[in-house]
């Protein structure tokens, strides 16, 4: 069986990825302009980044030192994680999956919204079959079974 405490960084750590991928990808745009790949990663792949602030009702506050919010999720999810393991404490690496669980949540929402507003009413299978929806699908299973295996452990220790 695998140890409990890497499955609950699971979830954290694709959001990191993915949130470290799409600040890449718009960075590399600047420097390759012609690269078609990059254009399709950064309007297709990774479309629900850039939309999540606009989808969640504008979140500009959060723009604050020249860093994106996804930039500063991730900060924060690295700073939890690193703290958790440097003191043994499992309270910030459960903080860290369930953020990610609600980050990535927000994340299918706004995945959603971006690819058709006015079809929000009812879901189309074209939505959902969407490159940033599948991406966002993704890092929500790994952010679901993050934050299950951080509550089934805090519920194991609570009864024994």
């Amino acid at each position: 069986m695998l140890d409990d405490e890497r499955l609950q960084l699971l979830g954290p750590f694709c959001l990191i990825a993915a949130l470290g991928c799409a600040a890449l990808s718009a960075r590399a745009l600047g420097t390759w302009p012609t690269s078609s790949f990059l254009w399709y990663a950064n309007l297709e792949l990774f479309r629900c980044f850039r939309e999540m602030p606009d989808a969640l009702g504008g979140l500009q506050w959060l723009d604050a030192a020249g860093l994106a919010p996804p930039v500063w999720m991730a900060l924060a999810l690295a700073a939890l994680i690193s703290f958790g393991i440097a003191t043994r404490n499992r309270l910030p690496l459960a903080l860290a999956s369930n953020f990610s669980l609600i980050y990535s949540a927000c994340l299918l929402y706004s995945s959603f919204v971006a690819s058709d507003p006015a079809a929000m009413s009812d879901v189309r299978l074209a939505i959902v079959c969407s490159p940033a929806s599948a991406l966002a699908m993704t890092v929500l299973l790994a952010s679901i079974l993050s934050s299950t295996i951080s509550h089934r452990s805090y519920w194991r220790e609570i009864f024994s």
